[in-house]
């Protein structure tokens, strides 16, 4: 049996942990706020795979996340192999495999949300919590608006796992707050199972041991 490990945003736990089984000790999962700053994900997914190439015993080494803006740029490993998402970053993936090679996923004006992105990462309402600390209602919700002024619509990607309910309640009342549409889209875990399965894709990036990530391997979005 391989011994392999996955090194992943923290917005795919429950995908991982209750969609795919996958044990918890073979899993790191990292803040999903190092999003914001590409630099320093690297530089936090370079140190972990250093640490697990010191342990010499890992077969491969899979990793949960996109391209993620630069994010996963110079990668290597100099022990196992690395295998990742051929995509440009962690929604597309969440939306599963049918989006695959779809560059046209309209980020511009929808705001993307789904069970890990809502547990772990930064949303309006969070925002505007935020603010709300720092100054009365009617400056902080004008901020929090500023903030997301481009956006029309919330869409909820449902992957069915247990927070669906409060997640659907949780999307449908800061769409209300912010006076923006609601919408919901069925999303999959087959794109990241497919990271798993011992056949060719390309939906998913196999890096050789030794050998860099490059913006050159990824199809879509980089």
């Amino acid at each position: 049996m391989q011994k392999v490990k996955i090194i992943a945003c923290e917005v795919f736990k429950e995908e991982f942990l209750r969609g795919l089984k996958i044990p918890r000790e073979n899993c790191i999962f990292l803040p999903q706020e190092l999003h914001r700053t590409p630099d320093l994900l690297n530089v936090e997914l370079q140190k972990q795979i250093d640490l697990l190439d010191e342990q010499g015993d890992l077969d491969c080494i899979y990793l949960g996340y996109g391209w993620c803006g630069n994010g996963v740029a110079a990668l290597k490993s100099s022990r196992s192999k690395i295998v990742i998402p051929n995509s440009e970053d962690c929604i597309s993936v969440l939306l599963g495999l049918r989006h695959f090679g779809k560059c046209q996923i309209n980020r511009t004006t929808s705001y993307f949300l789904s069970s890990g992105w809502i547990a772990f990462g930064s949303d309006g309402w969070k925002e505007y919590q935020r603010c709300l600390e720092l100054f009365d209602h009617e400056t902080a919700y004008w901020a929090t608006k500023e903030m997301i002024k481009n956006y029309e619509t919330f869409i909820l990607i449902n992957n069915d796992m247990a927070s669906y309910l409060a997640d659907k309640v949780y999307v449908q009342k800061i769409s209300e707050f912010f006076d923006l549409n609601y919408e919901e889209v069925e999303g999959s875990i087959d794109w990241l199972a497919s990271l798993f399965e011992d056949i060719e894709s390309n939906s998913k990036i196999i890096v050789e041991p030794g050998i860099s990530i490059q913006s050159s391997m990824f199809t879509c979005g980089t």
